[in-house]
């Protein structure tokens, strides 16, 4: 856990929860406008697959699941995930405002607790403060978040929840009857004097095709803080390239290939999420470059229904060069990651007596290997090791009774950690999860799980040695055990049509998750050694509500969570839990002229739960509170409806309309300005 510092700039702000369960609950069912994100109807319809490996719409999983849609990520306009991501209740950034420092945490976990893919390929790279985002979220179509235990399906990392990113297709762009298109795009933030170019081509030459180039390029200055405060040394550049391909040899079958190819670099601290200093936090120009390759086989006859194999494979390797700047003594350090691993899955469908089953077996294989350097020599803080993990799974979904579902799922994991200096670790584990899903009605969904997951200690966490700072060293730990939860999780979702007027639509949904957690492992940092251990055993539970409306003319959202951590050990909160915190977004449409624009509120209550205390026999400073604070944006987006415009869309928005000093409390430095951004893209088919 790292150190947060405060300032005075807020109002206290304290939500009571069972009060507002009780209000959103009474607004929903008078159809009133609500939730975190700008939703169309469409959006209510989004079908999920990272849940259950199986498309399902979000009203038929037993898991609180949100799905972020291409034309979400459209308006949002977005320059870092943080601004997809930011909005759904239980989901917060940590690593400050810098983008190359930022990680996500769900209900209260944070790295390598949360499974992280792109295009299927696990994002597994963790080093001290160097975050674990590296692409352009333009390049995004679709990403999927699935709250709570999921080690059943995703095996190690999957305690706090899985984030599935999609890339996009040429079908995204083409319509129908068109072969070949191209697209640019320019946009601009004003909080960080960021300029973006995007070009693309596609085309798709028979309906068994479809290929797609784009490169994109962000030229980033000194993001400005609330306030009018800059954040010096936050100028960075980056760039993208994405090819990718779909191809159809028959109608059963699907083969996509993908590749990325991501650069940035820029003049930064090594811990982006604290102020620069030459002794413990000293200035470096930092490189960053990875190339993602992943590739995907679907078969699916509706004929065959005891064949539906899925293979993915897939090729993910990450480079950070750190060149220290002066006056300190130059020193080259060189942390490469390179991870590898397949899935493959069948699904079958077939009836035992009256039950409908719907059976999904497979293995999962993945292998990190790591290298650290420091001016061309072995770097102990980055130990060269390598790792690998081996899985198989079953789950059957049980149709009991029409709209009743009851989902076993049960997984084994080994996984082997080997240090280049001939150091084993090697442990196995077993997560099993069972989950059901009630349709009593069709407007309503009632559901309930209970599983376990876990996370194998990294790689660096056990063999890390050398000096941590002046007159203090690593301590290798080979005993650690693998981190473990059980989380017992409930809700209901509410989906209703013609409420108020013909065409329109409500949506609500509820969750309550209880979770334990065993031997997490701990960063302690003694007055001579540090080293990692398994500590804390914990409690956390937390409510996640989401409701959304839209209609012709309207639109609305909202979203709110409230979680709490204690450590049972020493009877103390956590201090990875966030704040309570409330997204409000307000709207109209005018489709004639093709508008639609909004507002956005976020209330964050002041978060106090914190340790007061320094870890056990650690030096480490306590994590202090952070006030509340509520922040608004204004957006809009216009597509011309009128002729010789077809094509042109534009999206704009003002975030932190009134320029807020804010912190949120997985942070150590102050949140972005006022940032006026527009994006302009114009998009051909031919």
């Amino acid at each position: 856990m790292s150190a947060v510092y405060s300032r005075p700039f807020s109002p206290h702000l304290s939500f009571s929860p069972y009060l507002l369960s009780a209000s959103l609950m009474a607004l929903s069912l008078a159809a009133l406008p609500a939730w975190a994100q700008q939703q169309n109807a469409t959006a209510l319809d989004a079908v999920t697959v990272t849940a259950t490996k199986t498309p399902h719409t979000l009203n038929e999983v037993p898991a609180n699941v949100s799905v972020i849609t291409n034309e979400d990520i459209e308006e949002r306009a977005p320059s870092k995930l943080d601004d997809l991501l930011r909005d759904l209740p239980s989901v917060d950034i940590q690593g400050g405002p810098r983008r190359v420092g930022q990680d996500i945490n769900i209900r209260g976990f944070g790295g390598q607790r949360v499974v992280t893919t792109l295009d299927g390929a696990r994002q597994n790279f963790t080093a001290g403060h160097k975050g674990r985002f590296f692409l352009d979220p333009e390049l995004l179509r679709q990403v999927e978040v699935v709250r709570g235990s999921n080690s059943a399906l995703h095996g190690s990392g999957a305690i706090g929840g899985v984030v599935s990113m999609e890339t996009k297709n040429a079908s995204d762009l083409l319509n129908p009857g068109e072969k070949v298109g191209f697209r640019g795009k320019y946009g601009y933030s004003g909080v960080q004097r960021e300029n973006y170019y995007s070009a693309g081509i596609f085309g798709r030459p028979d309906e068994r095709i479809d290929l797609l180039a784009n490169v994109s390029k962000r030229d980033s200055g000194t993001l400005r803080q609330g306030g009018g405060i800059e954040l010096d040394n936050s100028a960075e550049d980056a760039s993208d390239i994405l090819l990718k391909t779909n191809l159809r040899p028959t109608e059963n079958q699907t083969m996509t290939f993908s590749l990325i190819r991501f650069k940035e670099d820029g003049i930064i601290p090594t811990n982006p999420d604290a102020a620069p200093n030459a002794t413990s936090n000293p200035l470096v120009y930092r490189q960053t470059e990875m190339t993602t390759a992943s590739a995907k086989y679907v078969y699916n006859n509706p004929d065959m229904p005891l064949l539906a194999p899925t293979l993915s494979v897939y090729r993910n390797q990450l480079e950070v060069n750190e060149a220290r700047q002066p006056p300190l003594t130059a020193r080259l350090d060189d942390s490469l990651l390179t991870t590898w691993g397949y899935d493959a899955y069948n699904t079958m469908r077939f009836n035992t007596g009256s039950l409908a089953n719907t059976v999904t077996f497979g293995t999962e294989y993945f292998k990190d290997d790591q290298t650290g350097l420091r001016n061309n020599a072995p770097r102990s803080t980055f130990p060269s090791a390598s790792g690998r993990v081996v899985g198989v799974y079953v789950q059957d979904e049980i149709e009991l009774l029409r709209g009743l579902t009851l989902t076993p799922t049960l997984r084994f994991d080994d996984y082997q950690n080997h240090s280049d200096n001939g150091s084993t670790v090697e442990e196995s584990k077993l997560s099993p999860k069972l989950a059901a899903n009630w349709r009593p009605m069709q407007w309503l969904s009632l559901y309930a799980s209970y599983g376990d997951a876990f996370r194998a200690p990294n790689l660096t966490e056990i063999f890390v040695t050398g000096q941590h700072f002046f007159g203090n060293n690593f301590v290798t730990n080979t005993a650690l055990k693998p981190e473990k939860t059980r989380t017992a999780e409930t809700g209901f979702k509410l989906d209703f049509k013609n409420v108020l007027t013909e065409k329109d639509r409500l949506s609500f949904n509820s969750t309550y998750f209880h979770t334990k957690a065993e031997d997490f492992i701990e960063f302690i940092v003694g007055n001579t050694t540090t080293t990692n251990r398994n500590l804390t055993e914990a409690t956390i539970q937390g409510v996640e509500i989401e409701s959304r409306y839209d209609m012709q003319y309207a639109f609305g959202s909202l979203g709110y969570s409230r979680i709490r951590g204690e450590n049972e050990q020493t009877s103390r909160p956590i201090d990875s839990i966030p704040a309570d915190r409330a997204v409000v977004t307000l709207g109209g449409k005018l489709p004639d002229y093709g508008l639609r624009f909004g507002w956005r509120t976020e209330i964050a209550a002041e978060q106090n739960r914190v340790s007061n205390t320094n870890l056990s026999a650690g030096v480490e400073a306590a994590v202090v509170p952070t006030s509340g604070y509520v922040v608004h944006g204004v957006f809009a987006t216009w597509i011309p409806q009128f002729q010789g415009f077809e094509g042109f869309r534009v999206d704009a928005g003002v975030e932190n309309i009134f320029d807020k000093s804010y912190r949120r409390h997985l942070q150590a430095l102050y949140e972005e300005g006022r940032d006026y951004r527009v994006a302009v893209s114009y998009t051909k088919g031919f």
